[in-house]
């Protein structure tokens, strides 16, 4: 079976990945799972070069240039011809996109004063894929205002060849065969300590953000001889422990962490590659201590790095794909049995969600036009408050997104930066005022 067509005589497609199969079935009126990306440059944003900018990106990436339609057995992309709307940003953070008020598009583009944010559907690609669209936005952007900049080949723009490796599906093309209920097992987990507190009634979720030095941050981490992302994750989670966790509950805290599997298995894949570690704390087992929180955290996340245990995650995302009864499952009752399994499982499966997407490469030249790079992940009910992580340059972002009033974690984990000698700047979007 093709995988994708790209045809100006008769109109081009994309087939879903296995990982984002699931992402439209599960679409309601209030639910969507979407993250955003953020720039912000030296001088404020022209809409007209900016829209010109977005087509010219989008010729680059044609699969992302889509809209989402449906098949009898599953969902696929079909080409967007018609033109992208980009909005001056409402200050709404990671509201739904309405596909029809978008023109179709998967993704939206808005801005305000100085700054660009594309906000993603998570069925179109991961994060890794939306920063390598996002810097060829940038890059287009820069260059429609006049700016000379060598690539480096730091970037993909509309002058470099498209791979058609970049429309291969990852999870089906570094498939093996797994044992179904281990597969279960792993997939499925226990249920979370959540975090619990009075929730936003209007749509829009609240965000603080913190940045710091990189060098500093990194500094910080190798000394407690862990990376960036275990060491947000063993402060997050101390922070949980001292607002939250009293000594009657018995659930562990779990911290989720996204996985970008392009590290260890070589792709170019543009679509979504990402699975997870799950690291469990029980807060009356352990010490409560940074050393502490780190060594279970980093013991946990090392071991689920294992490639035994990423080949079982990853194939068993292309579970749809590879069982018959799954396969041939008209998507109506694919997708009632989707939305059943949300409904009826009442217990959150994680405490918070850690995303960190890394370092970000661009043009040298680009640099003394942009500030930052920001990334945020959406929210829900059952993990109301939720941490991205992005650098540039020698600044790194660490945003809290949140469904809930309550701002004690993101006191407590930037306090803990700051009583250990690191500058931290903090902003907010002040939802909770």
């Amino acid at each position: 079976m093709k995988e994708y067509e790209i045809s100006d005589k008769y109109g081009s497609w994309f087939r879903l990945d296995n990982s984002a199969a699931v992402y439209p079935m599960l679409i309601t009126l209030k639910t969507q799972s979407l993250f955003r990306l953020g720039v912000e440059l030296t001088s404020y944003i022209d809409r007209d070069d900016l829209e010109k900018a977005l087509k010219l990106t989008f010729k680059r990436f044609p699969s992302f240039e889509v809209e989402l339609s449906q098949g009898f057995f599953r969902h696929y992309f079909t080409a967007n011809h018609r033109p992208p709307i980009i909005r001056a940003d409402d200050g709404s953070l990671l509201k739904r996109i309405d596909f029809r008020f978008n023109n179709g598009y998967l993704l939206r583009v808005t801005y305000y004063k100085n700054k660009i944010f594309t906000d993603f559907f998570h069925g179109l690609c991961d994060g890794a894929a939306a920063v390598e669209f996002v810097k060829s936005l940038v890059y287009h952007y820069l260059t429609e205002r006049g700016e000379e900049i060598p690539d480096e080949g730091k970037v993909k723009t509309i002058d470099s060849p498209i791979d058609t490796e970049e429309f291969i599906d990852g999870f089906k093309k570094y498939y093996t065969k797994f044992d179904l209920k281990q597969g279960i097992d792993k997939m499925a987990g226990k249920g979370a300590f959540p975090i619990k507190n009075t929730f936003f009634k209007r749509e829009g979720l609240g965000l603080i953000q913190g940045f710091l030095k990189t060098d500093e941050l990194l500094d910080f981490a190798r000394k407690q001889n862990c990376s960036i992302t275990v060491l947000a994750a063993a402060i997050s989670m101390l922070a949980v422990t001292k607002i939250y966790y009293k000594d009657t509950h018995k659930q562990d805290l779990i911290v989720f962490i996204p996985i970008n599997l392009r590290r260890f298995y070589p792709t170019k894949s543009v679509y979504n590659f990402t699975t997870f570690a799950k690291c469990h704390i029980n807060p009356n087992t352990v010490n409560h201590d940074l050393q502490s929180y780190i060594a279970v955290i980093k013991e946990q996340l090392n071991k689920q790095l294992e490639k035994e245990e990423l080949d079982l995650k990853m194939s068993f995302t292309s579970l749809l794909d590879v069982k018959p009864y799954l396969k041939y499952m008209p998507l109506f009752l694919k997708s009632f049995f989707a939305k059943l399994g949300r409904r009826f499982t009442g217990a959150s499966k994680q405490t918070m969600i850690i995303s960190n997407l890394g370092r970000v490469e661009m043009p040298q030249r680009s640099h003394e036009f942009i500030k930052n790079f920001t990334f945020m992940l959406n929210c829900s009910r059952k993990t109301p408050n939720n941490m991205a992580i992005i650098s540039f340059g020698n600044t790194t972002a660490i945003s809290f997104t949140r469904q809930i009033v309550s701002t004690e974690i993101e006191k407590e984990f930037f306090s803990m930066l700051a009583q250990a000698g690191l500058k931290v700047e903090i902003i907010s979007n002040l939802r909770e005022v």
